[in-house]
This record gives structure tokens, sequence and C-alpha cells, in this order.
């Protein structure tokens, strides 16, 4: 990876901790939910998210890191985890159950809830002469669940439709989106 690159991803990961830092983490009963700073372990790599409260019922996570890359063609959508690229993603949610979980004395810990969410997503591959994987772009509709694992851990799974986009050889199609991270 080249140093100015490594340095832009340094510099994000700074103002993301600076910005968590600054928000706090609150959560009271008139604020049931948080903002958080994750680092991130699942179907789309390894990274580093930003989840600010935005409401009582909404949050965005702002994710940046690195995974596979996408070979997108007119027909297909293949994920090649042995071909290193790097994405940003944004992933505004709505939490629909807070209330319920709240009454029924469930933890709302690190905004664990059911959740409606759209995925914007960018993938680059790190080594233009990979081939078959291109600059892409995925989006999608879904519905997830967060839930915090003990203390210090959050699990996050979600399911939906979607559009991938080969920005380089302008194709696309529409494919199942899933992906669990913890």
């Amino acid at each position: 990876m080249n140093s100015v690159l490594m340095r832009k991803i340094l510099l994000l990961a700074s103002l993301l901790v600076f910005i968590n830092r600054s928000y706090g983490q609150t959560n009271d009963s008139e604020n049931t939910l948080s903002s958080i700073l994750k680092a991130d372990l699942g179907l789309q790599g390894i990274g580093l998210t930003f989840e600010p409260r935005l409401g009582n019922s909404f949050t965005t996570d702002f994710s940046l890191g690195a995974g596979g890359g996408y070979n997108i063609t007119e027909s297909s959508i293949e994920y090649q985890v042995l071909k290193p690229a790097l994405y940003f993603s944004i992933t505004p949610k709505y939490i629909y159950n807070i209330k319920r979980r709240i009454n029924n004395g469930k933890s709302v810990q690190f905004n664990s809830g059911n959740y409606f969410g759209i995925r914007i997503k960018y993938n680059s591959p790190l080594d233009k002469k990979t081939g078959s994987i291109r600059n892409s772009m995925l989006t999608n509709i879904h519905w997830g669940m967060q839930r915090s694992i003990g203390n210090h851990w959050t699990f996050n799974a979600q399911v939906g439709a979607g559009y991938a986009y080969n920005t380089d050889y302008k194709v696309g199609l529409i494919y199942p989106a899933l992906d669990f991270t913890f």
C-alpha cells in the first residue's frame, strides 16, 4: 500500500477516534443510543467503523477497511478474498425496536436492536494490475440486527437485496446482500 494512502487512512482513523471522544458514549434513559467506534472483522474484511448517534432511533455506520475485491460482470458477481481491495461504506440505520427492548428489560448497549438500513459501499483494488477485480460500487437495502456480546463486543448481521456496479466497465446486476460482522 502506498504511503500517501496509508497516511490518509491513519488520518481518518484519528479523526474518528477524536469524534468518538468528543461526543462520548451517551446512553442514559433519554438517549438510548450511543456514538461508538468499532474495529470490524467480517465477510467484507477487516476495518474500522464509527457509528454516531443521530437521534433516538437513528445511527449511521462510516466504515473504512481492507478486504477482498469484486469481479462484477453483466451476469455474475464474485467476491475474491485473495485479491485485496480497500473499501469505504456508509450505512444509515433506523433501529425500530429500541423502546420495546427497553420496556422488556433487554439491553440496548452498543446500539443493540433490529434495524432497516441502506448501505453504499465503494471498493477499489490495491493493485490495479490484478486483472479481474475492478473499482465497484455496491448499494443495498437490508434488514439487520446488532447485539452486544459481553461488555466489549458486538455481533451484526444483515440480509437484503442490492445492486452491484463495476465502475470501470459500466456494468451491474442485482445481488442478494448478506453480511456478518463482529
